[in-house]
Parts: C-alpha cells; sequence; structure tokens
C-alpha cells in the first residue's frame, strides 16, 4: 500500500470505544436474566428452515412467543432467532420490548437487522417515550441503521438535559454523517457545551471527518480536524484531530503540523508526530525529520576516540582462555568496566592467581595491561548519550523508506554518537542493502553496543549480493575476526562459503574451528557428513566435543535418507574414545529410525557402563514404539544396574506416544510381565485408566490380588469400567464382582455394587 494510502485503516479510536458502551449495562442485564435457561435446544432452534413456508411459519411463532406470558429468557431466545431471520412483520412484537431493562437490548439486536422503514420507525418512536440507558440503546441503534429520517430528532437531543443522552445522540449523527448532522454537529462544537456532551459532539465529527477523507474529500475533512483542535477537548481526541488534520494535508501541507508537534516539550506530541510522519510518508516529510535529526547531532560533542579489544586472555602459565568476545561485547557507551574474575571463563589455571591481558585500542593507539584476578579496571572514554527523541528519529527515518531518509541514516551510522550510531547500524539491517557490508562489518569489528546492532543487522539483510560481499571478506579475513564472519555463513546459511568453512574445520586457532563448525552443519551435503565426524572424533575438549555433535545433528537433520545418514555415523562409533562414541549415538539417537534404534541398543547392551548409561538413557527418550520391544528386553535381561530405567522409558512409551489402542493395549499386557516394583505397577495402572478399555480392567483386575497396589487397582478398575458401561456391560459386570470380593477401598466397592446394579437393570 502506498504512504498516501495509509490513512485508509484508521478507525476514530472513540467511536469505537464508545459505540456501544452506553448499552453495556443493559445488555450485561438481559445476560444475566437469560443466560442459565440458554443452554437447551439452542443449536436447533438457530437452524433456518429451509422451505419459506416453513420459515414464514417459524417466524409467527417467535412473534406470538414475544406477544405471549412466556419467561424472558424464551422471549430473548426469540428476538435473537428474528434477528437471524430479519422479517419486518416481528417490527410491532419487538417495539414494545424497547422499554423493558432485561430484553430491550434483544429486541435492538433484531431491529437493528431488519430491513425497511419500519424498523426505523419503531426505534424514532421510542426516542419520545424512553429515557436513561434505555433512550441511549434506542440511539446507538438508530445510529447502526445510519437512519437519515432520525437527524432531526437528534438534533434535538442534542440539548438534552441529560448529558449521556446529549452525547450518545452527537456520536449517532457523526455515524449518519448527512450533511446536516455535519452541519448541527459543527454549530453545537461552537456552542458553550458540558464537557462530556463536547466530547460526544467530538467524537461524531471525527468519524464524519474519516469518512471524508476515505472519500477523498480531504479539503473538508482538514475543516473539521481544524476545528476540533482548537476546541477544549480531551488531550487523545486533539492527538485524533491533530493526526487527522496531518493526513488531510498531505505530504506536503502536513509539514507545518509535523514540525509544531516535533518541538512540543510534550513526549507524546512527538511520539504523535513520529507515528504520523510514518504514514505520510514521501520526501518532504522524510526531509523534515532529516532536518530535525540534524538539530541533535549538531548539538553533540566530537566523537570520542573509539575503544576497541583487540586481544584478551585470562588464566596464567600454560593455562589461558581467550575471552576476547566477551570483553568487547561488555563494551557500553564507548567504556569497559571489568573485573578479572572466573566468571569471565571459569577457572583455567585452579589454585593459582590468575590475570587478565588485554590488548585494546583507544583512538590510533595500541595498549596492553594486565589485571590480576580479583581486581578491576575502566577502560574507554563515555560518549554523551544520545537525546531519546534522537534515536527516535533514527527508527521513524528507517521506517519511511525513503532515499533522502535512507541517506541520512547511513551518515548516523558512519559518524553519529555512540547510542545514535547503534540505533542507525540496527536500522541499516532492514534497510540496506550490499553497499552498506563493508560498513556494518567495520562496526562489528569495533565491538561494543554498535557492533552488536551491526552484527544482528548483517544477519538480516537480504540478498544473494549480500551473501557474496560476506564470502568475499571471509577470503580476506584472517584471526579471530574470522570467527564472526563464520556465524553469520551459520546465520544465513551461505552455501557459497562451504568450501571455506570446510577447511576453517581444520583450523589451528579453537575459535576460529568452534565457529566453523555450526557454519558447515548449517550448510553441509551427504558427502561433507564425513567431515563433522571426523571433528567430533579429533575435538580437543568438551565444549568441543558438544558443537561437533551439534552440528552432526543439524547436518543429519536435514538429510533426506536418514537410515544412510545414521548408518554412516554409527561407523565411526567403534574407533572413537568413550566420551566420543556417546556423542556419536546422541546424534543417531536424534536421527531415528532403525538402523539407529539397533545401534544405541547394541550400546544399551554392551559390557561398558558408560555406554550402557548412555544407551538406555536414549533408549528413554526415543519417540517412536519400535523401541519398546528393545525396552522389554532389557527390562528383563539387560545389565541389572539399569532395568529399571528401561521399566520406565518402556512405561513413558505406552503412556505418552500416539498410539492406535490395539497397539497400546498389546504393550500394556507386555508390561505386566516387566512390571515388578509396585511403583511400575501403579504406573501400569494409571496407563489403564488414563485409555479405558474392556481389555484394560480385566488387567485393572488381575491386580486386585496383589498386596501392594490393591486399592490402587480397584480404584482403576471402577474408574474404567464408569467409562466402558454402556458398550462393555458383561465386562463391567465380571470386573465388578471381583472389585467387591477384594473388599477395599470402601468407596470403590460402594462405586462398583452402584455400577453393578446399573448393568444388572439393563
Amino acid at each position: 500500500m502506498k504512504h498516501k494510502d495509509r490513512h485508509i485503516l484508521w478507525v476514530p479510536f472513540q467511536a469505537v470505544r464508545g459505540f456501544r458502551t452506553a448499552i453495556s449495562m443493559v445488555v450485561v442485564a438481559g445476560l444475566l436474566g437469560v443466560l442459565g435457561q440458554w443452554a437447551e435446544g439452542v443449536w436447533a432452534a438457530e437452524s433456518s428452515p429451509a422451505d419459506p413456508a416453513a420459515q414464514r411459519q417459524a417466524v409467527q411463532e417467535q412473534i406470538a412467543l414475544l406477544q405471549s406470558d412466556a419467561p424472558k429468557a424464551q422471549k430473548a431466545m426469540a428476538c435473537r432467532l428474528l434477528a437471524r431471520w430479519a422479517d419486518k412483520d416481528a417490527v410491532p412484537a419487538l417495539a414494545p420490548l424497547l422499554a423493558d431493562p432485561e430484553l430491550a437490548s434483544w429486541a435492538r439486536i433484531a431491529l437493528e437487522v431488519i430491513p425497511g422503514p419500519e424498523a426505523n420507525a419503531a426505534l424514532r418512536q421510542a426516542m419520545d417515550r424512553l429515557q436513561g440507558r434505555l433512550l441511549i440503546g434506542v440511539i446507538n441503534s438508530l445510529a447502526v441503521r445510519r437512519d437519515k429520517g432520525a437527524v432531526g430528532k437528534l438534533q434535538a437531543r442534542l440539548q438534552d438535559a441529560d448529558a449521556e443522552v446529549a452525547a450518545a445522540a452527537a456520536a449517532a449523527l457523526g455515524q449518519i454523517g448527512t450533511s446536516e448532522a455535519q452541519a448541527s454537529l459543527l454549530a453545537a462544537l461552537k456552542a458553550e457545551s458540558r464537557a462530556p456532551v463536547r466530547s460526544g459532539i467530538a467524537e461524531g465529527l471525527s468519524v464524519i471527518a474519516h469518512r471524508l477523507l476515505l472519500e477523498g474529500r480531504a479539503k473538508e475533512a482538514t475543516q473539521i480536524y481544524d476545528a476540533l483542535r482548537q476546541t477544549e477537548l480531551p488531550k487523545p481526541q486533539i492527538a485524533e484531530a491533530t493526526r487527522g488534520a496531518i493526513l488531510g494535508r498531505g505530504p506536503e501541507g502536513g509539514t507545518t503540523l509535523l514540525r509544531e508537534l516535533l518541538h512540543s516539550k510534550d513526549a507524546d506530541d512527538f511520539a504523535l508526530a513520529l507515528q504520523t510522519a510514518r504514514e505520510l510518508g514521501g520526501t518532504a516529510v522524510a526531509k523534515l525529520l532529516v532536518e530535525e535529526l540534524a538539530k541533535y547531532q549538531s548539538a553533540a560533542p566530537p566523537p570520542k576516540r573509539l575503544l576497541s579489544i583487540k586481544k584478551a586472555r585470562y588464566g596464567k602459565g600454560d593455562r589461558w582462555v581467550d575471552v576476547t568476545e566477551r570483553l568487547s561485547a561488555a563494551i557500553s557507551n564507548n567504556t569497559l568496566k571489568i573485573t578479572a574474575s572466573n566468571a569471565l571463563a571459569g577457572d583455567p589455571a585452579p589454585q593459582v592467581v590468575k590475570e587478565l591481558e588485554i590488548t585494546y585500542q583507544l583512538g590510533d593507539q595500541i595498549h596492553k595491561v594486565v589485571v590480576p584476578e580479583n581486581d578491576s579496571i575502566e577502560l574507554g572514554e563515555a560518549s554523551e548519550p544520545p537525546h531519546p527523541q534522537q534515536v527516535l528519529l533514527i527508527y521513524a527515518l528507517g521506517d519511511l523508506g525513503d532515499p533522502v531518509a535512507r541517506q541520512a541514516v547511513l551518515e548516523t551510522a558512519k559518524s553519529g554518537a555512540w547510542g545514535a550510531r547503534a540505533a542507525a547500524l540496527h536500522v541499516l539491517g532492514r534497510i540496506g542493502d550490499a553497499s552498506v557490508v563493508p560498513l556494518l562489518w567495520e562496526a562489528v569489528l569495533q565491538g561494543g553496543e554498535p557492533g552488536q546492532a551491526a552484527l544482528e543487522s548483517l544477519e538480516r539483510l537480504p540478498g544473494p549480493q549480500v551473501d557474496q560481499a560476506l564470502v568475499e571478506q571471509l577470503a580476506q579475513t584472517k584471526g579471530p575476526n574470522r570467527a564472526k564472519l563464520l556465524y553469520l555463513v551459520a546465520m544465513r546459511g551461505i552455501q557459497a562459503a562451504l568450501p571455506q568453512a570446510m577447511s576453517d574445520l581444520q583450523n589451528e586457532d579453537r575459535s576460529i574451528r568452534l565457529a566453523a563448525l555450526p557454519a558447515v552443519g548449517r550448510i553441509a551435503g551427504f558427502e561433507h557428513l564425513d567431515a563433522l565426524i571426523k571433528a567430533v572424533l579429533t575435538a580437543s575438549d568438551a565444549e568441543e566435543i558438544e558443537t561437533a555433535k551439534n552440528a552432526l545433528i543439524d547436518a543429519c537433520g536435514r538429510m533426506t535418507d536418514r537410515e544412510a545418514a545414521s548408518e554412516k555415523v554409527l561407523r565411526s562409533v567403534g574407533e572413537a574414545a568413550k566420551e566420543k562414541k556417546i556423542a556419536l549415538l546422541e546424534t543417531v539417537a536424534t536421527i531415528g529410525g532403525a538402523k539407529a534404534l539397533a545401534g544405541v541398543a547394541e550400546a544399551a547392551r554392551s559390557q561398558d557402563d558408560a555406554l550402557q548409561d548412555a544407551g538406555t538413557r536414549l533408549l528413554g527418550e526415543w519417540m517412536s514404539a519400535d523401541a519398546a520391544p528393545v525396552l522389554r528386553e532389557l527390562a528383563g535381561t539387560g545389565p541389572a544396574k539399569y532395568r529399571i530405567r528401561a521399566v520406565r522409558a518402556y512405561l513413558r512409551i505406552v503412556r505418552q506416544l500416539d498410539l492406535p489402542i490395539p497397539q497400546r493395549m498389546a504393550l500394556c499386557r507386555e508390561a505386566v510381565a516387566i512390571c515388578q516394583r509396585a511403583e511400575e505397577k501403579k504406573l501400569l495402572l494409571e496407563i489403564l485408566r488414563r485409555y479405558p478399555t474392556a481389555e484394560g480392567l480385566q488387567m485393572a483386575v488381575g491386580y486386585l490380588a496383589d498386596s501392594a497396589v490393591q486399592e490402587e487397582a480397584a480404584v482403576t478398575a471402577v474408574a474404567i469400567a464408569e467409562k466402558i458401561v454402556s458398550h462393555a456391560p458383561a465386562a463391567v459386570a465380571e470386573g465388578m464382582k471381583q472389585v467387591i470380593q477384594a473388599g477395599k477401598p470402601e468407596q470403590a466397592v460402594s462405586r462398583a455394587k452402584q455400577l453393578l446394579q446399573e448393568v444388572q437393570k439393563r
């Protein structure tokens, strides 16, 4: 949608908010009177008869009901049906109900939709005999129907002693919107009016002005909005009128009012200006916002020397951890406040007093500092924080999409103050293209909030040209900064970077290897899985093993032939060290399938405790029922240490997975043999209770002789019986006899007797 048309989506909020408010009390009263009696037969009654003659008869029946002494709940239902059928013959029966506090809202629902002059006449006549809330409801209904014939009566009600009635009449005149209604509202606006009435008049005029805008009559709409702006009204209505006046004047004429709002000391006015500027759009508006932005930038002091972290590490002797990225991310407002402690990188050199070595650049000078453990340091030169309105202007310019606005954002991203520059760099991610990649990359290298904003923008910038620019940058970037580009390769899924990312899996720099792994995992094909498997096998520490495993999982998850992927991974398990075997098993477990299951099962059956632990754990998380036979076997003959885990895992499959009832019951039958402890038997009974069947009832009854779970079995049997008694009476009768014979608990026995009697009466 072009900017000049954006305002057509807007509806005056006062009209939406207030249009039905006046009748809410009556609606609630009606609801409270009938809700309790609605449920029975409502759906059948609402179906319209297919035959016209039958519908005619149905309408007459509802009319007769309204004219009878029937309960009000039935009359409310009749009103609803008559609204559905919209028959003018119902008007004489509906009109008297307008004076009934409980039924008035229901009668109006019907009268609002019945076509023809009869309903209009009934509502207009009711205006002469009603007052208060009932009168307001009728006025609102006339507004819904936009009854031009009611304008005269509504004009008279503008002077009503009841301010709420007068305000409702004003809002209704706005909805009807004739030239006479408009003239009367403008005249009333100029007169000395009570505040509630004045607000209602403004609401009506806002509706008319909005309609005029939609019809392309901007000049007339603007005249109304200007009149409202010059009237003493609540702040939201003034804002609404100001916005309308700007939109009515268009991109060229509206800038004068926009400028006034931008210069206001009221934060709400400034926010309204930016909101309206976005709707209005155009080069003239963009130039105005650029002009305002320049004021803040010219008032700012000269840029400080930028702080950037070149290298940082924490540790001692030959045990160090690189914390460059962590410190770079911690730069705020061109300053870094940091304490040398294990919070930076764990404890790389236990029982030794460690230190933090930082090499940093401030302006054009390189510095190095060493901070002993538990000491703190502050680096950099704080910039003046941006004015909040400066940042808001930058984001508004980004939303305009105008070349003038784009250029201003670009200039701010290059040379603005710290906070303003961060905002502009963030906006470039929405409005930039491949040409801004060098600028964003330079900001990434400088770190801090601007660097983080630039990195996020590089993630979002669309287009293959951006991908190509990043690939070219990767080709010429060495050292730690290469990891940032590999991160972008992963986030954007840049296929063209695959050769470079693959080569970085062998990089001597651990941080680069860790960055290359997710990138390869995101873009690798089947033929590259061997390289990721090798990365798991050659990983130097636990973090690298985990990163390589996750990359392999990511890659395998995209393969079309999951079985082939599992086979490739499993072939490497035998040659792997123990912790890496487990990582590979965890990988195939996420792939799933027959080969993966066989490989994990083999580990669970092995003689190695660590593999038994991993195998049974992974089987316990399996998301398909094909693991059930393996778990049943392990529960009976597997390693003793993990048999209970196998039973619990088997029961999880039976309980949680989406299975056909026959299959679930078959698994439950098999579970009886492996559930030896009371805890597992209770879990099985809970499953039977959750999925009630005649077979499940029989299994539950079978536990009545087990003293450890006898009471739970009785309760379960009764619970199942209650749910299946209608379609399995014989099974229920037999089961309840056994519960009664078991004799406890008392509550279950009592209910079993009732169920047995119920079956015997059938």
